[in-house]
Order: structure tokens, then C-alpha cells, then sequence
């Protein structure tokens, strides 16, 4: 811990209480193993915990219960992206110097495979119970799996060669809550981890319900975001035809609208906005996203994430100066509405955007030019996307001739879109030619780079484990 966090934390000691008010759900993904389901209401406890994982849920320096999504979801793949930076420096990730020792490597891992094994736990105990309805027990099964095919979606799209279906640089698939028997185990293909995931997600969508009870709950139009996320990096013309086929059926029925002006989001309406499909909600009393991004600045908007939003009228409040307690500094505020003279926290500064309306328009362009289709149509979706961003200038949009150039358009309005969002940016630059990508990120020096290295402490205790290439 460095030592300005150790200096806050001493002064927030005597400000801070625990918070004893906790979500009625279960802490650990432990807890969804066990004769714990007997009817709806405990199996609605149970999935509460599997949910749960998905937020991270855990505590602050205080201990105060909080999600901390934003720690795997947001900072980590925006670091990659070369968008965020970490302030106190050597971090590893936004340089791309990363190794199987990395500090932080493990995140993703550890948060990816506690999910997975939250579902699975969650399935096998659903299944034997008798004393729920059907449409209930099929809608949480449905829910289970579609979580469980977000946890393996990141494994594979963060530490699988998920650019190669022949290669055998899969991940660990977990169809079955880990028992010691089954604890170390080999990867599978790339090929089968993709079926894997596709088939949880056909379950997922037609079992789910179009309108959830809350925004942080999994619904069918989730699924299919989710599913044309996962195509759209496998890549072949069968899944782009896929990804636009999805995406347009979710901007044309889906329940959800683009905000008139997409800070609205972020800085009124949060959860609340029509545009968000899946948020991460927060605990009451949290407030530590908040002091990661403003109070302590941990990652900050670096020079190439300035450079991109040049011009851009969302430069004006997503990239500012603030006075925290270490003196004026470059923050990410995007989350944040209040003051940069005199900082304070702010409730909506806590939620997580899993997935909002914005990403069905951009993939779906992005689709279209990948795979021959209508420049003017894919054009069309980028304007919209930039106009409801307050862009009015739409000259480079005009004069992109090639799909190429319009590509490298909409990739970059994904990073400046979903910087610190749920890893799109991460995700869609390294869809680039790699040529390109280097000219975006000279850092990475290596298409083995694309992909994370497993973690050390998996490669100590799994001998079945077969480390990715170029580490």
C-alpha cells in the first residue's frame, strides 16, 4: 500500500464506522454449495450470491461492504486499452510488460472462476428441488447460466487464444462445482470452451425474461448483447452475420433507448437510465469506486487517452483536473458530477455499467464493416452513437472511403465509449490488425501480448496446466 493511501486511511479512521446493514445475499461462492434450496425464496437467496460474485461484492479499507467490479472490470482492461494509467507507476499493465508475476495478473483469473463456480454450485443444488415452479426454476437456471457464460467468456477472451478456434489454448472449463477431486484440471481447446459458452447462452436467452425486476439482473436482451460480444472476437463471417442480426434485433425490440445526451447516464440518471441493460448495483454506504478514481486518482487518464478524446466534447467531463488531498491531479470523471474544487463523494459515482444500448449500435457497425457490408449503414450507427455524445462534427466519419477506416473509427468511439466501463475498450483494439494496433500502442510489442499470462500460482499448483505462448 503506498503511502498516501496509508495517510487517508489514518485520517478516515475516526470518520468512518462499519456498516452493519449487508445485501440479503450469501459472501462467498462457499455458501451456494450445501442443502441450502428448499423453495423460491432460499433459491432466490442463493442465486442473490451468485450475483453477488458477478458484483465482487466484498468490503472497503474499512470494511464496509461494497461491490468492487470496478477493480477487474474497469481499471484492469482500461490499463491494457493504454486509456488508464496507474498514478503511483510500474504497474505493468498499461505498459504491456506483464508476467505470470505480475501484481494483479490474478484478478481476472480469481473473479472469472469464483463466478463460474457460484453458478455451479448454485445449478447442482437447484436441481434435486421440487417445491419450486417450473417458470421459476427455469428462469433462475436460466440466470445461472448466464452467468456462468459472462465468468467464461472473460476467461477465455483475457487468458484463451480466443483469435484461433484450432488452437488448444483454451481455458479450464468448470461445468461442476469444484470438489477436491476435481480441483486441477487441463484446459480445453478454444473451440470447446466457445461451445461451452454458446450453449449456456442459447439456455440463457431463451430461458430469461425480456424485463427484469431490476436492472441488475440478467434478462434475454443481456444474453444476446453477451452473445455478439463473444462472436464479434471469434470473428468468422457466420458470426458476424450473427452479431448483426442480434444487435439489430436489440436496438429495434429491446425495451431501451439511447439517452439524448449520453452524460446524462453517468452523471443523473445511473441505474435508472433506459439505456442501461445490466448494472452492477452498489452497496447503500459504499464510496470506495469513488475515492479510486477521484479521492485517491489511482488511475488516471494518460496522454494517449487525452490525444483521443482531442476535440471530443466529452473531453470536457470525463477528463479534469481535481484537488484531492495530494494536490490538483488529472482524474477520471466520468463518474463523478460533483465539484473538482472541493471533492466529496456521490452516490451515483458507485454504480457499474455491465452493458448499455450504445454497444448493440457500435458492434453492430463494426460488424457491418468487417464483414463487407454497407459503409453508409455502418456509418448511419456511428453517427448516432457520437451525435447522442454531443459530437457534432462528423467530417471524418464523411470521409472514410474504406472499411478499414471506418473500422479504425468506430474502434476507437468503442474506447472512448466504454473507457472504465465493462473492458470493450480493451476488447475492440485489439480487433485491429495488429499493424494498426501497434501504431495505437507501440508498447505492445507482441501478438502473444493480446492475452494475459496465467498466473503464476495456478502454474505452481496445477501441473496439468499448460502456459500460454511468449511467456
Amino acid at each position: 500500500m503506498n503511502v498516501k493511501h496509508i495517510v487517508t486511511l489514518m485520517l478516515m479512521a475516526g470518520a468512518l464506522g462499519a456498516c452493519k446493514k449487508q445485501l440479503n445475499v450469501f459472501p462467498t461462492t462457499s455458501e451456494v454449495d450445501g442443502n441450502i434450496i428448499s423453495d423460491t425464496k432460499s433459491a432466490s437467496t442463493a442465486l442473490n450470491g451468485v450475483y453477488y460474485q458477478f458484483a465482487s461484492g466484498g468490503a472497503d479499507y474499512n470494511g464496509i461492504p461494497s461491490t468492487n467490479w470496478y477493480r477487474v472490470n474497469e481499471e484492469i482492461p482500461s490499463q491494457l486499452s493504454g486509456m488508464l494509467s496507474y498514478t503511483n507507476g510500474g504497474g505493468g499493465l498499461d505498459e504491456h510488460t506483464y508476467n505470470a508475476k505480475t501484481s494483479g495478473i490474478d484478478a481476472k483469473w480469481t473473479y472469472a472462476y469464483a463466478l463460474v463456480n457460484a453458478a455451479n454450485g448454485f445449478l447442482k443444488n437447484l436441481a434435486p428441488v421440487t417445491a419450486i415452479t417450473v417458470a421459476d426454476k427455469s428462469r433462475m437456471t436460466a440466470e445461472a447460466k448466464f452467468l456462468r457464460a459472462y465468468g467464461n467468456a472473460e476467461l477465455l477472451l483475457y487468458y484463451g487464444q480466443f483469435y484461433d478456434v484450432t488452437s488448444p489454448y483454451g481455458i479450464i472449463l468448470r461445468n461442476e462445482f469444484v470438489a477436491p477431486e476435481n480441483i486441477y484440471l487441463p484446459r480445453t481447446s478454444v473451440a470447446a470452451a466457445y461451445d461451452s459458452i454458446f450453449s449456456d447462452l442459447n439456455s440463457a436467452i431463451a430461458g430469461l425474461p425480456s424485463v427484469g425486476s431490476n436492472v441488475a439482473y440478467a434478462t434475454s436482451w443481456a444474453a444476446k448483447l453477451l452473445e455478439a460480444r463473444v462472436l464479434i472476437n471469434r470473428g468468422s463471417a457466420n458470426d458476424l452475420a450473427q452479431v448483426i442480426s442480434l444487435t439489430k434485433d436489440i436496438i429495434a425490440n429491446g425495451p431501451y433507448t439511447l439517452e439524448s445526451n449520453v452524460q446524462d447516464v453517468f452523471w443523473t440518471r445511473g441505474l435508472t437510465s433506459r439505456e442501461v441493460i445490466l448494472g452492477v448495483q452498489p452497496f447503500p454506504k459504499q464510496n470506495i469506486r469513488w475515492m479510486s478514481y477521484v479521492y485517491y486518482d489511482d488511475y488516471s487518464p494518460n496522454d494517449f487517452m487525452k490525444s483521443l478524446f482531442q476535440g471530443d466534447p466529452r473531453a470536457a467531463w470525463q477528463i479534469d483536473s481535481v484537488a484531492n488531498p495530494y494536490g490538483p491531479e488529472v482524474a477520471l470523471t466520468k463518474f463523478y458530477p460533483g465539484s473538482t474544487a472541493a471533492i466529496a463523494a456521490a452516490a451515483i459515482s458507485e454504480n457499474s455499467y455491465a452493458m448499455r444500448l450504445t454497444e448493440a449500435y457500435l458492434l453492430e457497425a463494426e460488424a457491418i464493416t468487417a464483414s463487407g457490408g454497407s459503409l453508409a449503414d455502418a456509418k448511419a450507427l456511428l453517427k448516432t452513437v457520437e451525435g447522442h455524445a454531443g459530437v457534432s462534427d462528423f467530417s471524418a466519419i464523411d470521409a472514410a472511403a474504406t472499411a478499414d477506416a471506418l473500422r479504425l473509427l468506430i474502434i476507437e468511439e468503442e474506447m472512448k465509449s466504454f473507457v472504465g466501463e465493462a473492458g470493450q475498450d480493451w476488447l475492440a483494439v485489439r480487433r485491429l490488425p495488429f499493424a494498426t494496433l501497434q501504431g495505437l500502442l507501440p508498447s505492445l510489442t507482441d501478438k502473444g501480448l493480446l492475452i494475459l499470462p496465467i498466473p503464476d500460482a495456478e502454474m505452481t499448483a496445477n501441473s496439468k496446466m499448460k502456459q500460454n505462448p511468449n511467456y
